[in-house]
């Protein structure tokens, strides 16, 4: 099985957990860039208003062939309660994705992850196979391994 990691990151939390579910999984890994959000304090903030705004960013995406892959994991944090926007602006270009997508979130204590999920289940064109929620300080106090570990388990498990 040939597998993606696809992701975006702002601060580089998303980044931690895209790369070890590379490594996990042997997978490639590549990165949705979005200029608008690089940088501090008013980067920050931009990407808040831009998100309850819902306004779409424009993004750099690698070039890729989604048809090499079985499964394509996508990734990014939570902003407001929903999918950062960088993902948000890659799914809304409705990528021909393969069969089997999974997703991967990580969030701060005050977004949830269910309407984020939803989001992203009715902006791709296949069942969403499998979804993980990790929280920003798990991740970073590299609490994270065992649900790495379960999440990538219930992915071959699927697989095989």
């Amino acid at each position: 099985m040939k597998s993606l990691v696809l992701f975006y990151s702002r601060t580089g939390t998303t980044t931690k957990v895209a790369n070890a579910l590379g490594t996990a999984l042997s997978a490639d890994i590549k990165e949705i860039k979005c200029p608008r959000y690089q940088g501090g304090w008013f980067a920050y903030l931009r990407a808040g208003y831009d998100s309850v705004k819902g306004r779409l960013p424009p993004i750099d995406v690698p070039d890729l062939s989604f048809d090499e892959y079985d499964l394509v994991i996508i990734g990014a944090p939570i902003w407001t309660s929903y999918p950062a926007l960088p993902l948000r602006s890659f799914l809304a270009r409705k990528p021909k994705l393969p069969s089997r997508v999974a997703v991967f979130f990580t969030l701060g204590g005050h977004s949830p992850a269910e309407k984020a999920v939803k989001m992203v289940e009715g902006l791709l064109p296949v069942p969403l196979e499998a979804s993980l929620e990790l929280p920003h300080d798990q991740v970073i106090e590299g609490r994270d391994s065992d649900t790495i570990e379960t999440f990538v388990a219930k992915l071959n498990a699927i697989d095989g």
